[in-house]
Order: C-alpha cells, then sequence, then structure tokens
C-alpha cells in the first residue's frame, strides 16, 4: 500500500506524460511502524513539490508560475494518468480544477503581499519565505461499506454503519444523509457502529473512505425506505406513492399538507399484526440493509500555501500563515471538513519540524518516549484558513470525495518549500523533519 501510494501521486495534480517509477522496499530491525494519515503520499508530495521549487530557482522564475504551466487543466477532465490505481482500476482523476485551486489559494493568502513584503523586508537574521504544495488524494476505495437505515416505532430514524469512527464524527455525517432523504432534523436520527450484531459487514475506517462509502451506503438505505414508506403511506391513504411527499416526520400528498400521517404511524401500518402484513400486501418493517460498491476511488484535491519567518541565527521557523483551499466534492459537513484540515496539518507540522523515531548507533532506538519524541504544541500551530473548491463527483450518489488525510499530505511540502524560499536557491532542503540545527549548520 504505501509504495504504491507514492508511486501513484508522485505526479500529483502535474501533467506529466512520461514518467516510471522503480520501488524499493526495505526491511529492517528496527522498532516496528505502522502507516499513519497518509500512507506514502507526503513523502511523494514532498518530492515532487521540491522539484518544482528547484526548477523554478534554476529557471529564474516564480514557483506559481511553475505551476500554472504544469497543472493537468480544467478542460481535460476526467483524466487519465496512463497508470492503475491499487484496486486495479484505471488511475483517472475524476473531477476538480487545479489552476482554480491555485489562483484561489494565491489570492486568499495575498501572495502578491507577501512577496512585496519580502522583497521590501531587509536583509537582517530574519527572512520570510512563501512554500507552495498541491496533491491529490484518491479516496472512497472498495471493495464495498454496509449500512442499515430503520424507521422505529416511535418514528425516529435509527442508523447502523459497518464503518466505526473513531473520532472522524460519523455520528454527525452520516445522519446529516438521513436528514437530507427524509426531511427530519438531527436529532430525530441516531447512528451505530463497530458491533456485527446490528450489521454484519463492514469494510471499516481507513484510507479516506467512510464519507464517500459509508456515506453512500447510507444514502441508498434511506432511499429505499423512503420509497417504502411512501409505498405504505400510498395504501393508507389511498393515494399513488408518486404523489406523496416526506417532510419533517411528515407522510402527505403534494400541497396538501394536512392529509398526513406521521413516519410513526407509517410504521404501525406494517407492524408484524398489522392487515398490510398479514394480508402480504406488504413484509413488515420499515428497514433496509444496502451495500455500496465504489467503482473506483474519486481523487480529492488540496493546495496549501505557507508562510514562515526563519531565524538564520537560532534556526527557529514560525509559521505566519498558511492558507488550504481543497476539493472534497460536496462537502456533507464543512465544518467537519476544516477539523480533518487543522488537525491534518498539525500533524504535518510535527513530521516537517519536530518527529523523528532516532536511534543510537547499537540500533537502539532512543525517542520511544513522549519525553524524548517531540510533537508540535498549540503554540506552533498557527490559525488557518481553509476554502472550499469543490467539484462533485460522478462515481457516488453524494457527489463526495474524502477528505481526512490531505492536511497531512501537503504540509510537509508547503512549509519546507516555504523555508527554502526564505533561505535562498543556494540551501538546498531534501528531508524533513527540519531541526533549528540543521538549519544554522546549512
Amino acid at each position: 500500500t504505501i509504495s504504491y501510494n507514492t508511486a501513484a501521486n508522485l505526479r500529483g495534480q502535474f501533467h506529466i506524460p512520461a514518467f516510471l517509477a522503480d520501488v524499493r522496499c526495505v526491511l529492517t530491525n528496527k522498532t516496528p511502524n505502522t502507516p499513519v494519515r497518509g500512507a506514502g503520499r507526503p513523502e511523494a508530495v514532498f518530492v515532487i513539490d521540491r522539484v518544482v521549487d528547484m526548477i523554478a530557482a534554476e529557471l529564474a522564475m516564480d514557483p506559481a508560475d511553475v505551476r500554472f504551466v504544469n497543472l493537468v487543466p480544467a478542460e481535460a477532465m476526467p483524466y487519465d494518468s496512463g497508470m492503475l490505481y491499487r484496486d486495479g482500476v484505471q488511475m483517472v482523476y475524476d473531477s476538480g480544477d487545479y489552476p482554480a485551486q491555485l489562483r484561489r489559494a494565491l489570492d486568499v493568502i495575498d501572495y502578491a503581499g507577501w512577496r512585496k513584503r519580502q522583497r521590501e523586508t531587509p536583509s537582517g537574521k530574519r527572512r520570510i519565505g512563501i512554500g507552495i504544495s498541491a496533491h491529490l488524494e484518491g479516496s472512497g476505495i472498495g471493495p464495498f461499506e454496509g449500512a442499515s437505515v430503520r424507521v422505529d416505532a416511535t418514528g425516529r430514524l435509527v442508523v447502523h454503519s459497518g464503518s466505526n469512527p473513531h473520532g472522524q464524527g460519523h455520528e454527525t455525517t452520516l445522519a446529516q444523509v438521513c436528514v437530507d432523504v427524509f426531511g427530519v432534523t438531527p436529532d430525530d436520527v441516531s447512528v451505530h457502529a463497530g458491533d456485527t450484531a446490528l450489521i454484519p459487514f463492514g469494510g471499516g475506517t481507513n484510507a479516506s473512505r467512510s464519507a464517500v462509502t459509508a456515506g453512500s451506503a447510507v444514502h441508498v438505505a434511506a432511499d429505499t425506505v423512503r420509497e417504502k414508506v411512501r409505498a405504505v403511506a400510498g395504501a393508507v391513504l389511498e393515494i399513488s406513492p408518486e404523489d406523496l411527499v416526506v417532510s419533517e416526520g411528515l407522510v402527505h400528498p403534494i400541497g396538501a399538507p394536512s392529509q398526513s400521517m406521521t413516519l410513526a404511524e407509517v410504521a404501525a401500518a406494517v407492524a408484524p399484526q398489522g392487515s398490510l402484513v398479514t394480508t402480504g400486501t406488504f413484509e413488515a418493517g420499515l428497514d433496509a440493509v444496502e451495500y455500496f460498491h465504489p467503482p473506483t476511488v474519486t481523487f480529492a484535491s488540496g493546495t496549501h500555501l505557507a508562510v514562515v519567518e526563519v531565524d538564520i541565527e537560532t534556526g527557529g521557523v514560525r509559521i505566519l500563515d498558511y492558507v488550504i483551499v481543497d476539493d472534497c466534492g460536496r462537502a456533507m459537513n464543512p465544518t467537519i471538513v476544516d477539523g480533518q484540515q487543522h488537525g491534518g496539518v498539525a500533524h504535518g507540522i510535527g513530521q516537517t519540524l519536530f518527529e523523528e523515531a532516532v536511534y543510537n548507533e547499537d540500533g537502539q532506538m532512543t525517542t520511544g518516549t513522549m519525553m524524548d519524541y517531540l510533537l508540535p504544541s498549540p503554540t506552533e500551530v498557527p490559525n488557518m484558513t481553509v476554502v472550499h473548491e469543490n467539484h462533485p463527483t460522478p462515481l457516488n450518489p453524494l457527489g463526495v470525495k474524502g477528505i481526512g488525510e490531505g492536511g497531512t499530505t501537503s504540509a510537509p511540502g508547503a512549509i519546507i518549500n516555504a523555508i527554502a524560499d526564505a533561505l535562498g536557491p543556494e540551501f538546498v532542503l531534501t528531508k524533513v523533519p527540519v531541526r533549528p540545527a540543521d538549519l544554522v549548520h546549512l
């Protein structure tokens, strides 16, 4: 997974038709580790972003201009990259506008203004640098995800998901899917996960897949239940189901809300003892179990800009400004998307400036506790501006793309490019983390 993710993301948002990746995987006897947020993508994006900035320095061009020349244009979408993704399907960027995304990021951060300030700042011990990074994120990998939706006896909606959350906000976003289908409030929906007694099969929460796969499974199941609600209410009210509206916990004829049934009344009509069930007209219950099978991944994207101040005497780095413009398709909950970006960038700052697994000459790990392993604190994480420039995908019924790993993916490239920009082209940075001592000794 890691090596393939790296190879698949090495070209990023750029049109690079000639491409060959030679991957070497190494087995060591060091402390076992596992992939974390990004899983091979941050390394690939770091490489291509550094290469782009080095090209810009060599050609005496602005790094943004080099990017505009090489980004995949909007009119090329959907864009066939010419290789297979790790699910075995052709890797096609399904939707997006990468040049517009970069333009928006430059405008939001006031790129021209920062360049002007950079030129006017005296060449003292503190120098300003601006860095750009852009990434893609293959999200919503299959093979499936399951969900069930049920209207209980009180008229509430109960959702069971095969994707188990550990902080991503599934309870909120999956409830919103039902809210959109039934026109109820979030308080009318309860979401449960992590129990095979509730739903036996699930793909799990990983690889930025839950909004795409679990969200779509809930949507399909909710839509199935809504159609049964209309059919049952139509039988009771003696009206065609096509002439009924489901909204605000009620089912009523179009234009006649006074002639309504509550969802609880509809559920009672198909209780096991009800005449519609005993006569065989309907099966008991208002529920459905559905499994969504994505045809392949959908490609989210993002552009990050970082402005840093580097103290060339101490090697200290301070992030002055940070802007993210993302494309997650249809943003199911913009607040949760913002939170994913904030957490991802904080993680990326740690990887770029602080975190490192250090071993001594005997192969013993010397950073195995939180006393030794340095993490960023709130002081080191700046305020961020997150902007959504969304292009829905045609690959799932919600039009959503996953966004869980993009923040971490682009943060190292943006920050290191900004540091390199502050120091000047004679200083070449090719690794992370970069510590103050590393910068002082350049």
